[in-house]
């Protein structure tokens, strides 16, 4: 990425995507519905686990700096409730993590019983 890129996208995500006065420049608005929600309020999972045991790969949902910032001006001026989306959606991760976390307890309580059958048959 050049220099000239990598500003371009510092700006972007300082001051928005209509930072140069050109409405017609991005298409996409914070408002679609194919905008990760959670993203701009900065809490989406897919972010914060990354690089961790819990990672969940990439967002199939669209993350831009520029996006979040457009976000927070508008949410000066009005209440969008995105809150209940990126709700609903760490709602949902932590669901998954619960039922991942049950599945390898009993695993585990399985793996435990064999051990404990092996060590009492060698006991004998």
């Amino acid at each position: 990425m050049s220099a000239q890129a990598q500003m371009r996208a510092m700006l972007d995500q300082l001051m928005g995507t209509s930072r140069d006065g050109d409405s017609t420049r991005q298409r996409i608005k914070f408002m679609d519905d194919r905008v990760c929600k959670s993203h701009l309020l900065d809490c989406c999972p897919h972010d914060i686990l990354s690089g961790t045991r819990m990672d969940l790969g990439e967002c199939n949902r669209i993350h831009d700096l520029a996006l979040r910032a457009d976000f927070e001006i508008a949410s000066k001026h009005q209440e969008y409730f995105f809150e209940l989306d990126a709700t609903d959606h760490l709602q949902s991760f932590i669901a998954d993590c619960d039922r991942r976390t049950e599945l390898a307890k009993k695993r585990l309580a399985d793996t435990q019983e064999e051990i404990n059958a092996e060590v009492a048959a060698k006991v004998e």
